[in-house]
């Protein structure tokens, strides 16, 4: 009976696009309880989304939540990525870090290559491109991003020798470098840091001066970053100081 009713209730999903938990309970004279551990089911197999004690059809992608938390930044992140992918040459090993700017990396991504990545929405963007190569590090998901972190992650990773590895960060700082607010992630960077060859950040202007609980890279890992136009004149004269070269979309 329960997988009739779950059938019944994507059919009533994709008619009226969303409905309560009380909405459902009631037309079909179970409890909430019962709804939610449909809803649950239905949701484990990718075929509806759960959202604050609604359902909702059709369910939101992995890719798609990322793309909604770019927001008013989308079209420069989009022009960093488009810019970030052309230093990507055929036949290279690239690890592309988790993360909104990462994301737009492989969407303008087209050259044949091999790609390592903790990221599920950037495997989703890249998987169906049959030139390029992509592998899926496994490990634990993050549920804001859809990165995946921890032992088996860090792991993975420390078994690849990558050409380049193109890396996201929560803060961007001239005097504590690169950091974080999640341990975990800072942690699976530091394990990317370790096995490429060239380092370059992708960063929208606005993170720049902004410093977050741990700090995972200074500078002198860096060699390139690729930023906006938003990117100070001062900021842009004393990277280059330290030797890295940045390029503005």
């Amino acid at each position: 009976m329960s997988s009739e009713r779950q059938d019944e209730i994507q059919w009533l999903l994709q008619e009226h696009g969303n409905l309560t938990v009380t909405e459902l309970a009631k037309r079909f004279n179970v409890s909430e309880m019962t709804i939610r551990r449909d809803l649950k089911n239905l949701a484990a197999l990718g075929l509806i989304q759960r959202e604050h004690g609604r359902a909702i059809y059709p369910p939101v992608l992995p890719t798609e939540i990322l793309m909604m938390s770019m927001g008013e930044a989308e079209r420069e992140k989009s022009r960093i990525g488009h810019l970030a992918a052309t230093l990507i040459t055929e036949g290279d090993s690239v690890i592309l870090d988790a993360g909104t700017t990462t994301l737009g990396v492989a969407q303008a991504l087209t050259t044949k290559c091999t790609v390592i990545t903790n990221s599920i929405p950037i495997a989703g963007v890249l998987g169906n491109r049959n030139e390029i190569t992509v592998l899926l590090t496994g490990g634990e998901v993050q549920g804001k991003n859809f990165a995946l972190v921890g032992p088996l992650t860090r792991s993975v990773l420390k078994g690849f020798n990558a050409d380049k590895l193109f890396l996201g960060a929560t803060g961007v700082a001239i005097e504590r470098g690169l950091s974080t607010a999640n341990m975990l992630e800072s942690e699976v960077k530091q394990e990317m840091l370790k096995v490429a060859k060239e380092v370059i950040l992708v960063a929208h202007s606005a993170k720049i001066g902004q410093i977050y609980f741990h700090t995972f890279a200074r500078w002198d890992s860096i060699q390139t970053l690729v930023t906006d136009s938003g990117l100070e004149e001062e900021i842009r004269d004393k990277l280059n100081s330290m030797g890295v070269k940045v390029l503005l979309a």
